[in-house]
Formats: C-alpha cells, sequence, structure tokens
C-alpha cells in the first residue's frame, strides 16, 4: 500500500517537474528585447484592425450598437493607432536618444494628405454636380474650411436631423491632432525624465 502511495507521489511530482520545465521553456522563447526592436510589422494587430472594420461596418449597415457608445470600432483602431505610434517614436529615441519630430511630420503628411485632399475634392466636385441646392449640399461649403483643417470634429455639428456630407472625416480629424501632439507630449516627457523612463535596458524581457 505505501508503495503504491510512493509511486502516485513519484509520478505526481515527476508531471509537476513536467509541467514546470513547459512553462519555462514557453517564457524563455518569448521574443528578446533586440527582436522586438527591429521587428518592422505586428501581423497579430491585423486580426484586430478586422473587428474595429468589421464593427464600424456593422454599425452603419445595420444601424445597431455593438457597445453603448457605438464607437468600439473606431475606438479599437485609435488605440491600435496609438500603440504603432508610440513604439515608433520609443524605438527611435531608444537607438538615437531624440525624436525628430519634424521628420515624423513630414512622413505623416507624405503619407495621409495627399489620398486625403484628393478624396476631399472629390467630394467637393460631387456636391457641386449632384447635391447643389439641396440642404446637404448647402451645409457642405460651409463645412469646407473644416474639413480641410482637420477640425472637423470640433465645428461640424452632427444630430441636426440631416445627413452631414464628408462627416466621417472626424476620425481623421481625430487622428490628425494625436499625430500632432503626441510626439511633442512625448518628447517632453523623455526629456524632463530621462532616457531610463522610456528606454528598455536592453536584456529586459518585454
Amino acid at each position: 500500500m505505501s508503495r503504491l502511495v510512493l509511486d502516485r507521489r513519484a509520478t505526481g511530482v515527476l508531471s509537476w517537474q513536467k509541467v514546470r520545465r513547459v512553462i519555462a521553456k514557453r517564457f524563455d522563447s518569448r521574443p528578446s528585447h533586440a527582436s522586438f526592436l527591429a521587428q518592422r510589422r505586428f501581423a497579430s494587430l491585423n486580426g484586430l484592425r478586422c473587428l474595429a472594420i468589421l464593427e464600424v461596418i456593422w454599425h452603419h449597415a445595420s444601424g445597431r450598437r455593438l457597445d453603448p457608445s457605438g464607437r468600439g470600432g473606431v475606438d479599437l483602431w485609435f488605440a491600435i493607432s496609438g500603440f504603432l505610434i508610440t513604439t515608433l517614436l520609443v524605438r527611435e529615441f531608444s537607438k538615437t536618444g531624440k525624436i525628430g519630430v519634424l521628420r515624423f511630420y513630414a512622413r505623416r503628411t507624405l503619407r495621409i494628405f495627399p489620398l486625403y485632399f484628393a478624396a476631399l475634392g472629390g467630394y467637393v466636385a460631387l456636391v457641386l454636380l449632384t447635391k447643389r441646392g439641396t440642404p446637404e449640399g448647402t451645409a457642405f461649403m460651409p463645412h469646407l474650411p473644416a474639413f480641410a483643417t482637420y477640425t472637423s470634429n470640433w465645428f461640424v455639428p452632427l444630430g441636426d436631423g440631416q445627413s452631414t456630407i464628408f462627416y466621417f472625416a472626424w476620425s481623421l480629424a481625430t487622428q490628425e491632432q494625436f499625430y500632432l501632439l503626441w510626439p511633442l507630449a512625448l518628447l517632453a516627457c523623455v526629456t524632463v525624465t530621462g532616457r531610463a523612463a522610456v528606454a528598455i535596458p536592453a536584456r529586459a524581457r518585454p
């Protein structure tokens, strides 16, 4: 009887040791900080992007909300964008000891402005051709300065009972304001607190 108990205990100890080895191996196989710095794309974020897009499509197509605010997909997209931009800036500071704010602005401008203003110009042409004299078309032209300066989230009202042409630009306006202010805020943070507040030591685990 005692031998049977000892065998069971031994089996239990061996099983637990095996579990511990598997867990330890799993944690040891995590990417190092160096590999994180070298990674240029986060493929796992594609699934989250897909969920964000599907939520927005569902909201506009069905008129139903999957969350109380009705902006869950947009909020998720903002969170992903914030993570990527912050990672980009922190990596630059970790490698060079500085953040090139003007260079960052130039990259964002070349990436976003051409397509955005081409789309806005297309909407202006369509409004003049198909919506001239209508309430929506009449309201669109006074909103052009806000659309052109990425401030439509401040100055273009919604909820007055009529559709607002190009109002979806509010999310782009919000994102552009983040791009404008966040690098300056992060630069101020690292300037005050020093490199150790942002740069992760090379041997540290993520």
